[in-house]
């Protein structure tokens, strides 16, 4: 049955089609002349009505989507209509109000603001802020004084972001005046605000940044901690992964420590690594765990593989070839942007033929391996001897070398650098280059000697072994090929299969950490540039279906496979995802795969807060995998979140924290932190010094006198020798076994270091070449290219490597360095005027 009818006027029944208007239902109804009506929801409306009285009649504006206008309504009749609707709104107003408040107190006030609670609330209370700014004066006469003040309060801050941070502010000040017992009593030493910070923040996502010695183990525990003593999780709810199983096991034992320090009688969360982590589901579902002996074993692994590729190249003549052509990466000097990036590809690479040449370049490599497989007998760099001179002035040609010189036969064979046009690399001058070939042909035809030339460009069209071929043949000279036993034998009895042997694993360790498909393969190598890069990337998927056939063969898994069906587990439902918290440590270092096993738990579970710990500053591990985009770009590539930074650190001065943060900090990849330190010093505590010592290089010897001057002033203190390379230590460490010690001694890699302490820091190996650092070791191109993409600055992972080693001293770091082949990274460090104590006069490097 209708109520509220209200009808048209007298005017009405002309100028409009209405008949009546009446709700019915919770529905208003127009019902019109011809039996036709329109009905809207009472819910729909968004706003009251408003009842506009003219002359002889009434109409009323609603507040549907089309803002619809009833016009020539009987007033009386309106006046009640109009009233009852705004009567609806309001109680409907008033309950959309009190769920506002409900979902307030319960997304925003009883717990921290989610990203992913901010949508609710803009349905229900942030649009509802909108409505009432712009009809506050209507809304003030129909709703309750409590639901007003409720509005007006919200409507102080009319931007949803805006919004949001004040919420989260107030959560946060809240919970620290709240928690503040506890959190004075958790750690060893109270939190400091940012790590509280760290531990209150409880969005969707959470990075937490942690400086070196800025306590991240401290804010885990800690999270941990507070999320079980305040009833949010229970143990069991919260997942933790370590890196490594010592890490892990350290964090179980801080967390039973730190619960009885603060008297909470609790059972640890599930501390585990990755690999644990799959192991567990794998068994959960029923699958295989049987752990390959290749993937237990490093040695079997090799042994495995080696013979795998001895098998290979001695039952298939095409697999040798391809193998033998694949030796070396191919390396265009026409790319080199100038004479530097020249000199230095000289100097970091020594390519050594099979026939036991030292060769200048990979295309002289490629030559002479040639000839040696067609059993030529050749000479490298042999003097000619000039009959007749030739040119005049500084044009005279009056010594020559060739290239190559095959004696039987009496032919030279030279290479030239440069293309079709005749232009030479960047770095060498073209016109001297051009009138070098150009005298060197008129000595070669003035003495009649039989000459062959090759050029780069026949390399770039890959015809550089046909040119030979051709030539040879023309002048009778014998091409035997070696045969596939001698050259297999040549490669096993000169090491370079076990050499290659340990780059091909390494690429596969790249493929298997990053989960690539071989369409990834494919594409890695080919955006690398590599001129070979479809033979290159048949080599590796060969060399990647033989392992995994191989594994499939022992019906076993290895540590990769342990996350790579261990996130297939979770995709296909065969494990219930039980967590509500997962905190992830050293997120800096973490791989692709590990990530795609992460977001694969998170999307499977119900609501869970994941929580990153770690140091974009730290992140050294990308030879196994670390994908340090993931922290650097966190929110592209893992999503919105919130951000804490803790830049209070307790280890190291604020000497050493100056020198180590400014230096990282020239990477504008990097997060900016700015770090104060719990001890301060007034002078510079990073000493620069020599390596030499009574006119010679004597690194040891400088160790030595460090720690014995170390000794006199602090002998109990705990002393760390550092090193990019194991090789320097065993040295230094080999010179001290016998020496008189009374402090504790520690022989750490920079790699090794990370995590780890002492009171003083000695840094050594600051060289140049390609065991110096930082490193110019590019021996394995193709492994780079198939490894996570870095940022382009220079050096940016040893220049991390650096900060890690700076940071590892609480009170002193020394730097060891040769100052007559200085490293660029010591170069800096004085020419830049950072704040070190330059300890030697040998140092004036501004000129270098």
């Amino acid at each position: 049955m209708a109520q509220y009818i209200a009808t048209p006027s007298w005017l009405g029944r002309f100028f409009t089609r209405i008949k009546r208007v009446s709700i019915e239902q919770s529905m208003l109804v127009i019902d019109f002349r011809d039996n036709t009506k329109l009905q809207f929801r009472l819910s729909e409306f968004s706003n009251f009505s408003v009842l506009r009285n003219r002359l002889f009649s009434a109409e009323i504006n609603l507040s549907d989507r089309n803002n619809t206008c009833i016009s020539f309504l009987n007033k009386g009749q309106a006046d009640v209509l109009s009233k009852t609707l705004n009567h609806y709104f309001a109680n409907s107003l008033e309950q959309k109000i009190n769920k506002a408040k409900t979902q307030l107190k319960q997304y925003a006030l009883d717990e921290f603001l989610r990203d992913s609670s901010i949508e609710i609330l803009n349905k229900t209370v942030f649009s509802l802020s909108k409505n009432y700014a712009h009809n506050q004066i209507l809304w003030q006469q129909h709703l309750s004084p409590v639901s007003i003040k409720f509005l007006s309060i919200l409507s102080r801050t009319p931007k949803v972001t805006d919004a949001v941070a004040q919420l989260r502010h107030k959560y946060e000040q809240k919970q620290l005046t709240l928690r503040d017992n506890f959190y004075n009593n958790v750690e060893s030493n109270p939190l400091t605000i940012e790590q509280r910070l760290a531990v209150i923040r409880d969005n969707d996502k959470n990075l937490v940044l942690a400086a070196a010695g800025t306590g991240k183990t401290s804010v885990m525990v800690a999270k941990s901690l507070d999320l079980i003593d305040r009833d949010i999780a229970t143990p069991d709810q919260i997942l933790v992964l370590a890196y490594n199983k010592a890490a892990a096991e350290e964090l179980k034992e801080r967390f039973i420590k730190r619960a009885g320090q603060a008297n909470l009688s609790m059972t640890p969360p599930v501390i585990l690594t990755f690999h644990a982590l799959g192991l567990t589901l794998l068994r959960n579902a029923k699958k295989s765990t049987e752990l390959s002996v290749l993937a237990s074993d490093a040695l079997q692994l090799k042994s495995w593989f080696t013979a795998w590729l001895s098998e290979q190249m001695q039952a298939n003549s095409a697999f040798l070839k391809s193998f033998v052509d694949l030796l070396y990466e191919p390396v265009d000097i026409f790319s080199f942007k100038n004479s530097a990036e020249d000199e230095h590809y000289v100097r970091i690479n020594e390519y050594k033929s099979f026939a036991g040449y030292k060769v200048k370049s990979y295309q002289e490599l490629l030559i002479s391996n040639w000839l040696h497989l067609n059993s030529v007998e050749h000479e490298y760099k042999p003097a000619y001897k000039i009959k007749q001179r030739v040119g005049t002035g500084d044009k005279r040609l009056n010594k020559q070398y060739s290239s190559f010189y095959l004696p039987k036969y009496n032919i030279y064979l030279d290479h030239y650098d440069i293309d079709r046009q005749s232009n030479t690399p960047s770095g060498i001058n073209k016109e001297h280059y051009n009138e070098h070939i150009a005298l060197k042909r008129e000595l070669y035809k003035k003495d009649n000697t039989i000459f062959l030339e090759t050029f780069h460009f026949n390399w770039l069209d890959g015809k550089l072994e046909q040119r030979l071929g051709k030539f040879l043949k023309q002048h009778n000279v014998a091409l035997t090929p070696l045969g596939d036993d001698k050259t297999f034998a040549l490669l096993t009895n000169s090491g370079q299969l076990q050499q290659e042997a340990e780059k091909y694993l390494k690429c596969l360790q790249a493929i298997r950490v990053e989960q690539l498909t071989n369409t990834q393969i494919k594409q890695r190598i080919k955006q690398s540039g590599f001129k070979n890069h479809q033979r290159y990337a048949a080599m590796l998927i060969t060399i990647h279906d033989a392992y995994t056939n191989e594994l499939s063969r022992q019906n076993a898994i290895d540590f990769d496979d342990m996350i790579i069906h261990a996130t297939q587990v979770v995709k296909k439902g065969e494990f219930s995802v039980p967590w509500s918290h997962i905190l992830v440590d050293e997120f800096q270092d973490i791989s692709g795969a590990r990530m795609a096993f992460l977001n694969t738990l998170i999307n499977k579970g119900t609501g869970i807060r994941f929580t990153a710990v770690g140091d974009d500053w730290q992140a050294i591990y990308r030879f196994s995998g670390g994908n340090l985009a993931l922290t650097t770009r966190f929110e592209e590539l893992v999503g919105s979140h919130s951000l804490t930074v803790l830049q209070k650190t307790f280890r190291y001065n604020n000497s050493i924290s100056d020198v180590a943060g400014r230096f990282v900090m020239q990477n504008p990849e990097q997060y900016k932190k700015y770090i104060t330190t719990h001890v301060q010093v007034s002078t510079p505590q990073v000493i620069l010094l020599d390596d030499q010592y009574k006119g010679a290089k004597s690194l040891e010897v400088k160790v030595q006198q460090i720690i014995r001057t170390i000794q006199k002033n602090d002998a109990t203190a705990s002393i760390a020798v550092l090193s990019r390379y194991r090789f320097m230590l065993n040295r230094v460490e080999e010179h001290l076994k016998n020496k008189k010690q009374t402090n504790t001694l520690h022989f750490w890699t920079l790699h090794g270091a990370k995590g780890l302490e002492a009171d003083y820091g000695i840094i050594i190996g600051f060289e140049q070449g390609k065991l110096g650092f930082p490193s110019n070791n590019q021996n394995n191109v193709l492994l780079e290219s198939l490894l996570p993409v870095q940022d382009s600055f220079t050096h940016s992972e040893e220049r991390r490597l650096l900060y890690v080693g700076i940071t590892r001293a609480k009170h002193k770091t020394y730097l060891i360095a040769d100052p007559h082949a200085c490293s660029v990274f010591i170069k800096e460090l004085v020419n830049d005027d950072y704040p070190i104590e330059v300890a030697s006069t040998l140092f004036n490097l501004s000129s270098g």
